[in-house]
């Protein structure tokens, strides 16, 4: 068996986060605050009660957070699947804190028959709608929703499955829904004088000597991110060419990273594929290694199976790199106009220099949309008769609902310009 960590479901410490959790958005990240477009909690509360998967896009570390947020608003608790490695994030802490919240871990790739058991007993028991985030990564760009994995569609299925086993097949009156929702991060104030001090304090870090009375903030980002992809490509002896834009030599770099990281690990990568799918692919393999059963081994075995786990997990810092940069395209620097466009970017550079998760830049409204719940049970004679064709059509249907509400949001703030 993986290394599964369960849900442990705490009334006592879910109550109490959400009696807490006003002062934990204002306070712990900066007066951040979930503000639901008219109608979103009119259509999420039509399935109230009711079998179902919360699939939100993934554009920041905090969003997470947003979505308790959500759960306390309509009253409903919520179970999270999570990535098995943040269990061990803080010493083992936030593990503990996450179980007794509702999460419980999944390897991602791998055959985690006690996850995937666990999923599908939460979603045919109904008592708690179940969240999961289709993106798998963090796009780290408020307007970018990264194509989606069929997980959450197989999921809803897999589930409906148990429903009719359990009822002799009779699944009318037994909906399971998929939720999707949209999040957009946007700032209540100007933030450019702490978004220039940040700068600064990355310039600092780097011995840049930056006139900065005659550089505007652009200009200053430019050669910033100049400077570290040179850095970047000479750690990975990568040549840069003159000829390439910057989007493209990211593009290069990325790819040269995940090619090095898969050499490692033995794993055959497609050239048909796409990076992402490339990523998906060697983090599985990572995920698989590092989580494996080693309890038939013997203990010389598991010393070695233990030696080249460790050497894995260093392997984790590299990709997280790649995934840290995996929204950035050729022109992706003419984006940053704006004071949110710019922060995306400044906090990409920031995670890279300084290896922690940055800090809100200032007070913060998320808006969030829900879409019309997707009644997977009708859909399930569809996937019965062809089921990669149904979960393809499901996923991409998700995938339009979600980007079109996270186009409407930008819609609904006032861009204040960098310069």
């Amino acid at each position: 068996m993986l290394d599964f960590r369960p849900p442990k479901d705490s009334k006592a410490i879910i109550g109490l986060a959400k009696l807490t959790w006003p002062l934990c958005l204002k306070y712990g990240l900066n007066d951040t605050r979930l503000k639901p477009v008219d109608g979103a909690l009119d259509r999420f509360r039509k399935v109230s009660g009711q079998r179902g998967m919360i699939c939100p896009n993934h554009a920041n570390r905090h969003d997470p957070l947003m979505i308790f947020e959500l759960s306390r608003l309509v009253n409903e608790d919520f179970n999270y699947i999570a990535a098995r490695e943040v269990f061990d994030w803080m010493h083992g802490a936030n593990g503990w804190l996450l179980q007794r919240g509702g999460a419980y871990s999944v390897v991602r790739g791998a055959a985690d028959r006690e996850s995937f058991k666990t999923t599908r007993r939460i979603i045919a028991e109904g008592k708690k709608k179940l969240v999961l985030f289709p993106e798998g990564e963090i796009s780290r760009q408020n307007e970018t929703v990264l194509p989606l994995e069929t997980g959450a569609a197989q999921m809803c299925f897999w589930a409906i499955e148990e429903l009719a086993k359990a009822d002799s097949g009779s699944i009318e009156n037994k909906p399971v829904y998929l939720l999707p929702v949209a999040l957009r991060y946007t700032f209540t104030k100007d933030v450019r004088p702490t978004l220039l001090n940040r700068l600064s304090d990355l310039e600092r870090q780097l011995n840049l000597n930056v006139d900065n009375a005659k550089k505007g903030a652009y200009e200053r980002m430019s050669f910033l991110s100049e400077f570290m992809l040179n850095t970047v490509e000479q750690e990975f002896d990568v040549k840069p060419n003159p000829e390439l834009g910057m989007g493209e030599r990211v593009v290069n770099l990325r790819s040269r990273i995940v090619q090095r990281i898969a050499e490692q690990l033995s794993v055959s990568l497609s050239p048909n594929e796409s990076q992402l799918a490339w990523i998906r692919q060697v983090r599985n393999a990572m995920d698989d290694l590092i989580y494996a059963d080693h309890s038939p081994m013997s203990d010389y075995q598991k010393r070695i199976a233990e030696e080249k786990a460790k050497i894995v997990r260093q392997m984790y810092q590299h990709l997280d790199r790649v995934v840290n940069f995996i929204s950035i395209h050729q022109g992706y620097l003419n984006k940053c106009n704006t004071q949110e466009h710019f922060t995306d970017l400044l906090e990409r550079l920031e995670t890279e220099v300084f290896r922690r998760d940055p800090t809100p830049k200032g007070p913060r409204v998320v808006y969030m949309d829900v879409a019309d719940p997707i009644n997977m049970t009708e859909l399930y004679p569809d996937y019965k008769a062809n089921k990669k064709k149904t979960v393809a059509m499901v996923t991409e249907k998700m995938t339009n609902h979600i980007s079109s509400m996270v186009e409407e949001l930008d819609k609904l703030h006032t861009h204040i310009p960098l310069d």
